[in-house]
């Protein structure tokens, strides 16, 4: 008998219900012609009908897999797709529409699918195979850091504390480039979870905590830090304007101070001068605060206002130099200047000897020196602190 009249016959068979008969008919043309994939797939559909899926499942799956092979792949698409209506939990389809879809240059559609693997094999606890479709999905779109930090985490999982770690970093440097605070501040944490040393990092983490108005959880993690950390001048900084915020102010009184002592010792005048106009601004009313600054100051031997950086608004309005080297510079005699300042006579030894006006009062001084000879070179102190060329053009300004 010909195939046609073989095929005429199983239909009609397959019309009357009978898909047994029908399928044996049908196999008669399989066993002679094996490449014969529309036989085969109506093989499958009998047994689909007959709710034989495992069956079904078999015919349909070497058809798909001969469709691969001969790189019909949009055939085999629409059989494997056929198959996960039979069984959605067959995981191993997803895997080969995902390859496929990869292969033809559709990777969104190749990533779903590998999402779709993924989902299942975390929800059975199958570490291994989720790692393998997360190495995947991020070979595929190396910018997904979703897919990135769930391989760091299974490999974190697993033991796989260096390779987490990288994963973790580069999911960090794609957040950096999107600008992604909270994921930020995800990653962050775990990384310094495991490298605490990461003071860069944790600089970062805190500036992001600040941004967001979030100081307590910014203290929190600076308080837990190592004491190495602790010493570090931004860390300091920041530890110090937390404290403020959160209203612990004899704390931040403290810290401030560290933060200031620590810029001269490190002799970082910048930061040493923008420390002190931070003191100024929240604690000048504390004459004995001041008068330990001073004396910490005068031992370091380092000058505020050699710094160049841009300091806060506020240091900027009163931009600080010292009186008694610019009365030197001047010839300008410090007695007169002292009776007619009565209201900003200093409060201690220490701190006259480094008494500070700012920019606006030393205009009104220079004019009423103007006259007077300015000392000759030698008679400068070996420490100058201040510019004479650079503060006169500011004047002129």
């Amino acid at each position: 008998m010909s195939k046609e009249k073989i095929i005429a016959q199983a239909e009609k068979f397959a019309k009357a219900g009978k898909f047994e008969k029908a399928i044996k008919e049908l196999q008669k043309i399989a066993q002679e012609d094996t490449l014969d994939m529309r036989v085969r797939l109506k093989i499958a559909d009998l047994y689909s009908k007959m709710r034989k899926n495992a069956e079904a499942i078999k015919q349909y799956m070497e058809v798909a897999d001969f469709y691969c092979r001969e790189n019909f792949h949009l055939k085999a698409i629409a059989v494997y797709k056929t198959v996960l209506k039979l069984n959605p939990m067959f995981v191993e389809i997803n895997e080969k529409l995902g390859d496929l879809y990869h292969e033809m240059g559709l990777s969104e559609d190749a990533i779903n699918q590998y999402y779709i693997i993924a989902g299942f094999y975390d929800s059975k606890g199958m570490v291994k195979e989720a790692m393998e479709i997360r190495k995947k999905i991020i070979e595929i779109d190396p910018s997904n850091t979703t897919g990135r930090i769930r391989l760091a985490e299974l490999l974190q999982s697993s033991g796989q504390a260096e390779e987490s770690l990288h994963e973790y970093e580069k999911a960090a440097d794609l957040l950096r480039t999107k600008k992604d605070r909270d994921g930020l501040i995800e990653v962050y944490e775990k990384i310094l979870y495991y490298r605490p040393k990461n003071v860069g990092m944790l600089i970062d983490l805190c500036k992001i905590y600040f941004e967001k108005k979030e100081f307590k959880k910014a203290l929190t993690r600076i308080e837990g830090s190592l004491p190495e950390a602790k010493e570090n001048l931004d860390i300091l900084e920041l530890w110090s304007e937390a404290l403020l915020v959160e209203h612990q102010v004899e704390q931040a009184r403290r810290k401030f101070r560290d933060f200031y002592q620590k810029a001269l010792e490190t002799k970082q005048a910048a930061r040493a001068a923008k420390a002190y106009s931070r003191i100024l601004a929240e604690f000048s009313d504390d004459e004995d605060y001041l008068k330990d600054l001073a004396q910490i100051q005068k031992e370091s031997g380092v000058g505020h206002e050699k710094g160049k950086a841009k300091y806060r608004e506020d240091f900027e309005a009163t931009q600080m130099v010292d009186l008694n080297q610019f009365e030197k510079e001047m010839g300008s005699p410090r007695k007169k200047t002292e009776e007619k300042k009565d209201a900003a006579k200093p409060t201690s030894r220490e701190f006259e000897e480094t008494r500070m006006v700012n920019l606006e009062e030393l205009e009104k001084l220079r004019s009423k020196t103007e006259g007077a000879k300015k000392a000759p070179k030698d008679d400068l102190e070996p420490t100058d602190k201040v510019n004479l060329k650079k503060l006169e053009e500011q004047l002129k300004k």
